[in-house]
């Protein structure tokens, strides 16, 4: 590997600068407090997932601009742009709120209650519309409420410089004129649903299909934000095709999009895209893909979708300290003219200093993919022999073997992540095992997760939930691996410490 590659020992504490991905709970109690908001845990979080805790700076700008505003009897939250602001108070349905321009971003302002703190931090981490840790520390710094010679987070390029050398990078896999930034993965998809709603409803289509048991956010977007006279159907079993051809058969002219993920997280699973292919064109039906699992530089998804989504906070930012993400028509869609001018002006650009810490890294993004894929590869194989382990999830299982190497561009291909479950406790397991412990993937360092609590704590701890979950094809206690760059024995041997080795 290069010697420019940033990755940390194994079992080593993280700086605080990698703070898009992690959030440290390093035992399963940790884990349950969180969930469970103990404040004796929250107090020792200092930095989690921005999209889901607010980061500390941003925390500051908030209190800063009530301040400055005369608003501290109100509820406020700060977005990048006027229209992430109206799309907030339009999905909340608050009367009498307002937008107050601050610096080069955007209040809304909102009656102080507790509803409304939880729906609108609800809204900011569904569609990723909060402004950035970077964006929040140049408003302090603007005001002396930070040492301007301190920076939280360098980076090599210029603004102006930034965004040609990311889409440069960008199309060697994605080989379309029409690529979109986003201020993150989720924004993306937001963004993409958006553009084939209004497609499709002028079209009288407003029935969706989910795919597969996908990511947390792309379920609630779903859920949420298609309207109220949009229908919603989740089919969890990727590989039910005679599922498939009856449900298109029934529904195809009602039919607005597919969505799913390729692979899907967290088990990892590929659906035909061969048959969604043919279903889709003769239906009309516009498809909505996500190959973020395994990264775009080891699956070709553009050739079989109508809109990519990804995200870049995986892999392409693989120090796991920036959050972007990206959206991609594919030329040859059928619908290409059509979603061209949908999607304008729905992504939320990346802050200009998010995207230049982008920039210092995606050209690493190749060596970064290659080193993961072999890693994750051989985990798999390991992992599957270990009689700890009772199940084993990468895409090259047999089960999903024919389906990926449909979209796998070379057969080193695998990604990053590798899910996997236990024969033993998993508190046993998760408590002594020597891995940095967080909820993303993609980053040179490995890191794990107790996935289902994380992301389905309301499921993963009750019993009525487990029994969803598992009927469903999920154990609550599965693993999510993400395999980084460190040399494949020493990851071997931090993992053997929890499974007893």
């Amino acid at each position: 590997m290069s010697k420019t590659l940033q990755h940390y020992p194994l079992g080593a504490t993280i700086p605080d600068t990698v703070h898009a991905v992690c959030c440290s709970l390093p035992t399963m109690d940790d884990v349950i407090g969180y969930e469970e908001k103990r404040p004796e845990t929250i107090a020792q979080v200092k930095y989690a997932y921005p999209r889901f805790v607010l980061h500390d700076y941003v925390v500051q700008a908030m209190n800063l601009a009530s301040e400055r505003l005369g608003l501290a009897d109100k509820q406020i939250f700060l977005l990048p742009s006027e229209g992430a602001a109206k799309s907030c108070i339009k999905w909340l349905g608050v009367e009498g709120a307002e937008i107050r321009e601050e610096f080069d971003f955007f209040c809304i302002v909102l009656p102080k209650t507790e509803e409304l703190l939880r729906r609108g931090k609800a809204f900011l981490q569904h569609t990723g519309l909060s402004i950035s840790s970077r964006h929040a520390e140049d408003y302090l710094k603007h005001h002396g409420c930070m040492d301007a010679g301190k920076d939280f987070a360098l980076q090599s390029y210029s603004a102006k410089e930034s965004k040609p050398r990311v889409i440069n990078v960008l199309r060697r896999y994605l080989p379309t004129d029409h690529l979109y930034l986003a201020n993150c993965g989720m924004n993306a998809f937001y963004g993409a649903l958006q553009a084939a709603q209004q497609v499709q409803s002028a079209k009288g289509r407003s029935h969706y299909l989910q795919l597969g048991w996908l990511y947390l956010d792309t379920q609630r977007i779903l859920e949420q934000f298609i309207g109220a006279e949009s229908t919603l159907t989740v089919h969890y079993d990727v590989f039910d095709e005679a599922w498939l051809r009856n449900f298109f058969a029934e529904h195809g002219s009602q039919l607005a999009a597919i969505v799913t993920e390729l692979p899907t997280n967290p088990l990892i699973q590929t659906p035909n895209v061969e048959l969604l292919n043919e279903l889709c064109r003769e239906h009309r039906v516009i498809r909505i893909y996500d190959p973020t699992i395994a990264a775009i530089s080891s699956v070709d998804v553009l050739p079989h979708t109508d809109l990519l989504v990804t995200s870049l906070t995986k892999y392409a930012a693989h120090e796991g300290d920036v959050m972007i993400g990206a959206a991609a028509i594919n030329p040859e869609s059928p619908f290409a003219d059509e979603l061209v001018g949908a999607l304008n002006g729905k992504c939320e650009p990346p802050y200009v200093r998010d995207l230049a810490k982008l920039a210092a890294q995606i050209d690493a993004m190749p060596e970064v993919v290659a080193k993961q894929n072999a890693n994750a590869k051989a985990l798999a194989a390991w992992l599957e022999t270990h009689p700890a382990v009772s199940k084993v999830w990468h895409p090259w299982s047999e089960q999903c073997a024919k389906n990926f190497a449909a979209i796998a561009r070379s057969e080193e291909s695998c990604g990053a992540m590798v899910t996997f479950e236990l024969n033993i406790p998993l508190k046993q397991f998760y408590d002594r095992a020597r891995i940095v412990k967080g909820p993303s993937f993609g980053t040179t360092f490995t890191m794990m997760c107790p996935f289902m609590y994380l992301a389905h704590f309301d499921q993963a701890s009750t019993e009525k939930g487990r029994a969803e979950l598992r009927a469903c094809g999920l154990n609550p206690e599965l693993i999510r691996l993400s395999a980084g760059v460190e040399d494949i024995e020493e990851i071997k041997q931090a993992l053997g410490e929890g499974l007893g080795d």
